[in-house]
């Protein structure tokens, strides 16, 4: 199980929606034991000019930013976690450019026994 919400500064695009998505599979599958067919990512766009940082919009800063929600099971390790999070930060920032240091990753886990999918998991 993996789930990926993010929000980026920025016009919504589908080469951007496309090269994002790309790099959170990526690194899903290769740091947090993610599965393809149980992977869920969405992306939300918001305006550099509505997204304010430190009381100054991103606009002003010539900065762009990244929240990123990610929810899987409790068997990732801490180790596993780390990695994600440095490498996916460095992957989108080559895609997204001029990454805001108040960027963030944030991963939640559950228990196996805490969620479940509307098909079987094999």
């Amino acid at each position: 199980m993996a789930i990926f919400t993010l929000r980026v500064s920025g016009n919504k695009s589908y080469s951007m929606t496309k090269s994002i998505s790309q790099i959170v599979m990526e690194m899903n599958l290769k740091y947090l034991r993610g599965r393809a067919d149980f992977t869920a990512i969405l992306i939300d766009y918001l305006p550099v000019d509505v997204w304010v940082i430190g009381g100054t919009p991103l606009s002003e800063q010539e900065k762009n930013c990244l929240i990123m929600h990610v929810s899987v099971s409790n068997m990732v390790t801490s180790d596993e976690k780390k990695i994600f999070i440095s490498e996916t930060f460095k992957a989108l920032n080559q895609v997204i450019g001029d990454l805001h240091e108040d960027s963030y990753i944030n991963i939640q886990q559950s228990d196996l026994d805490s969620f479940s999918y509307n098909r079987p998991f094999n």
